[in-house]
């Protein structure tokens, strides 16, 4: 297995660990405001590892590009899209309404799995644990301090009303769609795209596992 690298590291630590020993150290600290210190640490040494091999700038004429910065400039939006970090969310309810469970998984811009979350939910529609899904996700990669994201759903329904493409009218979930959107706003660069169910396998499994387990 590879070894990740330490911004990656660092994003795991504020995303999954509960740190007792820290809290228990530095009292009036809770883990929500550690976890935004790790991940804030974690920007830091990823910019200081991107700068470290760069050579000093070349001196250039006026209003002449390096070759990289002319591959940049044309390189197209997907492939930019590419290097960002994923989040995969899902919903599942049992009897719809019946037992229900909501799943994220969070993927770097690597292809490795940094966070999984999931949150039983008691008896619910499907269409609710969803958008918890949706929810639950946002929650934790905006604790992790993470700037550009996709998300993916396999919610035809939950895309389309988050995207503006269709109206929301069922009363249980006008809360819902609100807290997303707001999350989302927290983004400077993100994105929510439907994809099908067999590629969403991640998080299809932490929204089962959370009703099995009763997370």
């Amino acid at each position: 297995m590879a070894k990740p690298v330490l911004a990656e590291l660092l994003r795991f630590i504020a995303a999954n660990e509960q740190l007792p020993r820290t809290l228990e150290r530095y009292k009036g600290y809770d883990r929500d405001v550690i976890g935004k210190l790790i991940a804030a640490a974690a920007d830091r040494v990823e910019q200081a590892e991107a700068g470290a091999g760069d050579p000093p700038p070349a001196r250039q004429r006026p209003g002449v590009r390096k070759l990289g910065e002319e591959r940049a400039a044309a390189r197209p939006p997907e492939a930019a899209a590419a290097a960002r970090t994923r989040l995969f969310t899902d919903g599942a309810a049992r009897g719809n309404p019946g037992p229900a469970g909501a799943g994220a998984v969070i993927v770097s811009p690597q292809g490795h799995i940094v966070a999984k979350v999931g949150k039983f939910l008691g008896e619910n529609t499907n269409n609710y644990a969803e958008y918890m899904g949706l929810i639950l996700g946002l929650r934790r990669a905006k604790a992790m301090g993470i700037k550009e994201l996709e998300v993916f759903a396999d919610s035809e329904l939950v895309v389309r009303q988050i995207n503006g493409e269709y109206q929301v009218k069922a009363e249980n979930l006008k809360a819902l769609f609100e807290e997303a959107r707001q999350l989302l706003s927290a983004f400077p660069e993100v994105r929510v795209r439907h994809i099908r169910r067999e590629e969403n396998e991640a998080a299809d499994e932490m929204s089962n596992r959370a009703i099995d387990q009763r997370l």
